[in-house]
């Protein structure tokens, strides 16, 4: 308030100094009007300039963009119009037009926190989803770029990891041992198939896809998880009980 009201007096003087000569030849009544005149023009100049300054702020970011293309594929997925969703929205006592949710689709309108809990409400998905970067979209606003994957920034959105190195040589031990409890399941299925026993339902070249599929989990897991913390693994041994 202190800002603007220095902004006004020098306002003030710059347009006295510029209309001087003129205010000389008018009467009384006259410079009155010219200054009352003035000042209005001065108080509605720094009225839509503080506005302006305020709705601009921070541009928006790879976050808003998440959003904004979760929020479109999740919409469609369902299969409901703008307009539906506008009178979803209205029924939780928030207000929104379908050309408002257009341009959040769009990427020209930002979307809070309170519309995003809404949104994801109503879609039946949930807030992490909205704010999950989709495929190879660049990292979220504020993350370095280039310094996690996208698998470890969709696990960062949904909870399950934090962007630290010990948090995330924790999550890819998790998911290295998985796989390998996988390959173990499933190199026991193909044993049962070399056996010709009974009970299996499922054709053998789908399970040999799973147990590739897992092979293949499992030494991108490793890869990962020695970048992050070369001594997070015990050294590979020969016996049967050691790590694959």
């Amino acid at each position: 308030m202190t800002r603007l009201r220095e902004l006004r007096s020098v306002s003030m003087v710059m347009v006295a100094a510029l209309m001087s000569p003129l205010l000389a030849c008018l009467p009384a009544d006259g410079v009155l009007r010219v200054y009352t005149f003035a000042l209005d023009v001065s108080r509605t100049a720094l009225y839509v300039s503080s506005v302006d300054s305020r709705q601009r702020g921070n541009p928006s970011g790879n976050t808003n963009a998440h959003v904004s293309a979760n929020l479109r594929a999740a919409r469609q997925a369902i299969g409901m119009d703008l307009r539906t969703f506008a009178d979803r929205i209205k029924d939780t006592g928030r207000a929104m037009s379908p050309s408002a949710l257009s341009k959040i689709e769009n990427g020209d309108r930002r979307v809070d926190v309170d519309d995003l809990t809404v949104f994801a409400f109503i879609l039946g998905t949930t807030p992490a989803a909205l704010l999950t970067p989709p495929g190879d979209a660049p990292p979220p606003t504020g993350v370095p770029e280039g310094q996690y994957n996208s698998e470890e920034l969709r696990a960062w959105a949904r909870g399950q990891a934090k962007l630290t190195t010990e948090d995330l040589a924790r999550y890819w031990k998790d998911e290295y041992f998985n796989a390998v409890s996988s390959i173990r399941y499933y190199e026991n299925l193909m044993m049962q198939y070399a056996d010709g026993r009974e009970g299996n339902t499922m054709h053998r070249a789908t399970y040999e896809q799973r147990l590739s599929a897992a092979g293949a989990r499992r030494d991108e897991a490793r890869l990962r998880l020695l970048a992050l913390d070369p001594d997070a693994l015990p050294a590979p041994r020969d016996d049967a009980e050691g790590w694959t």
